[in-house]
C-alpha cells in the first residue's frame, strides 16, 4: 500500500474520532444542564425561623440651645418711639455633663470654628464625676454634642439658658433647656391672639438637609386645622428656619402642634411674646412635651401666680385639675375634653399653699400650665411650664444670675422619697439631700439651702427610683427694676436615662448571600 493511502486513511480516522468526541461532549454538557447536581457537591446554609432581638443605646447624642429670647420682627418702622426693641436684654448659658460622659463641647450652631467651650472637671480625682461649663450669649444659638463611655443610667449632659431685662419690649425673665433632637416633638401652646407671636424654630445639626411636616390643632373645633400658610418647612443641613404659627393658626386660645421630620433628627423650641401696643406683657420658651399621662404634675407654681391649664387628648375624656400642695391635693376645676382639640381651663389665682397643678384623667393628656404676674404700669410675665417627666435619674443646670426655687412632686398615691444631689460651678458637691414627699404632694427647696459656704449650688441632679417624683426649678431674677418689672420663668429637669430602641432580626432561607 502506498503512502499516500495510508497518509489519507489517517487523516479520515483522526476526522472520525473528533467528531465522536465531540458528539458526546455535547451530549455530556447537555445532560449536565437539564440534570440536577449532587446536593453533595454543594455548599449547605443552615436556614432556621430563630429571631433576633437586641436593645440598643447611642453612646453620642446632640441637643440644641436656643438664642437668646428675641422678637419675631426686628424691622424699623416709623418712630424710633415707637419701634419695637428688646432694650437691656441679658443671657447667660450654663451646661453640665454627669458620669461616664468623657467629652462634651458646646459649639456656635453651624459653626464649629467660633465660640467653643469643652466641659471640664475641675478635680478628675474626687468621685463627682461632674464636667461643667457656662458662658454669656450674645446672639446665636448652640449645639451641644455629646459621646459618653457607657449609655447608662445617671449618665448625660444637661444644659440651659436664661434672658432677662427691665426695658424694651421683653421685659421679664424667660428661659429655656437645651433639647436633645429627635424625628418628631409636639407642642403645647398658649393662645394666638393679637399682640401675641409663637415663632417655631427649627433647627437640623446633621450634614443632610430635611424637610419637617408641620400639624395644628387649635381651640375652636376639633381635628386638625387648614393652616393659612405653608404646612411643611425645608430645614437646610446644619441650620435653621423659623414659622410663625400665630399667622398660620390666628385666633386661637391654644394649640397642638407637632411636627416630624422626614429625614433626620431635628429639635425644635417656640418663641412666645406677647404685648398689649406698646406694653410688654411677657415672654417664654415653650419646650417639647414629653409623653401624654393619665396623672401628671406642673411644678413651679407660688402664691398669686395667675395660672391658665391647656389640655389635649386623642379621645374625650373627663379630666381633673388640682392644686398640689404639701399637704396634699385641693380640687380647682373639672373639665370634659373633647377630642383633638386644645382645651383651656383658666384656673385663677394660686392659692396661698398652691406648688404646682395635678391633671388626673380617664385616659392619656397631653398638659402644660401659663402661670403669669403683673408689675408696674400693667406690664406682666409669664413663665410656660410643661408637665413634669419623672425618671430614676434627672439633671438641671442653673445660669448665672438668677435665683431658684426648686419645686418637687409626688404625683403617686404613696409617699416617695429620693435623693437630690447638689454641686457648684465646677461640680463639686455642695449638699446630698434625702427628700420625703407624701402622696399627691408637693415641697420646695431654697436653691440657697442648697449652697456650701461660699459656693452656689447652680447644678442638680435628682435619684428617684420610683420614678414618681417631677421637679424643676422656678427662676426669677433680682430688683428688675427696682422690683417694678414682673419677671419669672421654669427650668423642668432633663432625664439622665439612656435613649434605647429595638432592632429586631429573623432569619431568610430565600435571600442568597
Amino acid at each position: 500500500m502506498s503512502k499516500e493511502i495510508v497518509s489519507k486513511s489517517r487523516r479520515v480516522t483522526s476526522v472520525v474520532i473528533g467528531a465522536i468526541t465531540m458528539i458526546v461532549l455535547i451530549a455530556l454538557l447537555a445532560v449536565l444542564v437539564v440534570l440536577p447536581g449532587s446536593k453533595q457537591w454543594v455548599d449547605a446554609v443552615a436556614a432556621t425561623d430563630d429571631a433576633i432581638d437586641q436593645t440598643v443605646s447611642p453612646t453620642q447624642t446632640e441637643a440644641y440651645c436656643p438664642a437668646s429670647m428675641g422678637l419675631a420682627d426686628t424691622g424699623s418702622y416709623g418712630d424710633s418711639a415707637f419701634q419695637a426693641t428688646t432694650g437691656n436684654l441679658s443671657t447667660q448659658a450654663r451646661y453640665a455633663a454627669f458620669d461616664s460622659v468623657y467629652s462634651a463641647t458646646v459649639s456656635a450652631f453651624g459653626d464649629d470654628s467660633a465660640d467653643n467651650i469643652t466641659l471640664k472637671d475641675a478635680d478628675p480625682t474626687d468621685n463627682d464625676a461632674v464636667k461643667t461649663g457656662a458662658q454669656s450669649i450674645d446672639n446665636g444659638s448652640r449645639l451641644l454634642d455629646t459621646r459618653m463611655l457607657q449609655a447608662a443610667e445617671g449618665t448625660g449632659t444637661v444644659g440651659s439658658i436664661a434672658s432677662w431685662a427691665d426695658d424694651g419690649d421683653l421685659k421679664g425673665v424667660s428661659a429655656s433647656s437645651c433639647e436633645t433632637t429627635a424625628l418628631s416633638q409636639s407642642f403645647l401652646l398658649s393662645g394666638t391672639a393679637t399682640g401675641t407671636t409663637q415663632q417655631l424654630i427649627i433647627a437640623n445639626p446633621s450634614t443632610k438637609p430635611t424637610t419637617v411636616e408641620i400639624k395644628i390643632w387649635g381651640s375652636k373645633q376639633s381635628g386638625e386645622m387648614a393652616l393659612s400658610t405653608q404646612s411643611s418647612l425645608a430645614i437646610p443641613a446644619s441650620g435653621e428656619n423659623a414659622l410663625d404659627l400665630a399667622a398660620a393658626a390666628p385666633n386661637q386660645q391654644g394649640l397642638y402642634v407637632t411636627v416630624s421630620s422626614k429625614e433626620t433628627p431635628i429639635a425644635a423650641v417656640v418663641r412666645t411674646v406677647s404685648m398689649n401696643g406698646l406694653t410688654s406683657k411677657g415672654s417664654d420658651f415653650a419646650l417639647p412635651l414629653h409623653d401624654a399621662s393619665n396623672a401628671s404634675v406642673a411644678t413651679s407654681i407660688a402664691k398669686g401666680d395667675a395660672v391658665d391649664a391647656y389640655l389635649y387628648a386623642a379621645s374625650a375624656t373627663g379630666v381633673t385639675l388640682s392644686w398640689i400642695t404639701e399637704h396634699g391635693l385641693v380640687q380647682a376645676k373639672d373639665a370634659t375634653l373633647q377630642a383633638n382639640r386644645v382645651t383651656v381651663v383658666d384656673l385663677g389665682e394660686a392659692p396661698e399653699d398652691a406648688l404646682g397643678v395635678m391633671s388626673t384623667a380617664e385616659d392619656d393628656v397631653a398638659f402644660s400650665v401659663k402661670a403669669s404676674q403683673s408689675g408696674d404700669d400693667d406690664q406682666a410675665d409669664f413663665a410656660l411650664i410643661n408637665a413634669a417627666a419623672p425618671a430614676s435619674f434627672t439633671g438641671l443646670a442653673i445660669p448665672d444670675d438668677v435665683d431658684a426655687t426648686v419645686s418637687l412632686a409626688n404625683s403617686s398615691n404613696q409617699s416617695r422619697k429620693a435623693t437630690l444631689h447638689a454641686y457648684d460651678a465646677d461640680g463639686k458637691a455642695t449638699a446630698s439631700k434625702e427628700v420625703e414627699i407624701d402622696a399627691n404632694a408637693a415641697t420646695t427647696i431654697d436653691i440657697k439651702d442648697l449652697s456650701k459656704d461660699n459656693e452656689s449650688a447652680v447644678l442638680l441632679m435628682l435619684e428617684d427610683q420610683s420614678q414618681q417624683i417631677g421637679w424643676g426649678v422656678r427662676l426669677t431674677h433680682a430688683n428688675l427694676g427696682d422690683d417694678k418689672v414682673a419677671g419669672l420663668a421654669s427650668l423642668g429637669a432633663t432625664p439622665l436615662m439612656p435613649a434605647t430602641t429595638h432592632v429586631w432580626a429573623r432569619s431568610n432561607p430565600s435571600i442568597v448571600h
